[in-house]
């Protein structure tokens, strides 16, 4: 944990975090290795100031993956306490692009469920395993007082991911 981190826990802050479960067509998820720490993990990363959770999340993916996304909800909310992070992490879609190294992923490809069960961080598993469970995902408005200004419908899946 690096200074600012630690004066953000201290003070009691949380930084928000943004993660994609993507799944393809043929059932695979998305995931990458990344360089440091040296660990397989889904995509994300930080959200910007003003940027949507869901924008977040499918900036992120394209920077580390190089795969676009669409995302189509939220699967789950995760908070880390000692570290100072509120994480969603949201279903997505590929649509464009295709999986390719980045400044902080030194591998990306797509993976069998299984493979990816046992490949990814201890982390990130239950992230995964909550998603491909998940019989729906849960709305998401983003709104400047009354007014909504981008949202996510509560949605239910098309198909059996698990």
């Amino acid at each position: 944990m690096n200074s600012s981190q630690r004066e953000h826990v201290a003070a009691g802050w949380y930084r928000l975090g943004a993660t994609c479960v993507v799944l393809d067509d043929q059932g695979r998820v998305l995931i990458q290795l990344r360089r440091s720490p040296v660990r397989w993990e889904l995509p994300g990363g930080l959200v910007d100031p003003g940027e949507a959770l869901y924008e977040a999340a499918a900036r992120e993916t394209e920077e580390e993956t190089g795969v676009t996304v669409q995302v189509s909800g939220l699967a789950g909310v995760y908070q880390h306490p000692s570290h100072g992070i509120l994480a969603a992490v949201f279903v997505a879609a590929p649509v464009g692009g295709a999986p390719r190294p980045s400044a902080e992923a030194s591998e990306v490809r797509w993976a069998g469920i299984d493979t990816a069960r046992t490949l990814l961080s201890p982390l990130y598993r239950p992230r995964l395993e909550d998603a491909l469970r998940a019989s729906g995902t849960a709305p998401l408005r983003v709104h400047e007082g009354q007014d909504i200004i981008g949202a996510l419908p509560a949605t239910v899946p098309s198909r059996d991911r698990v």
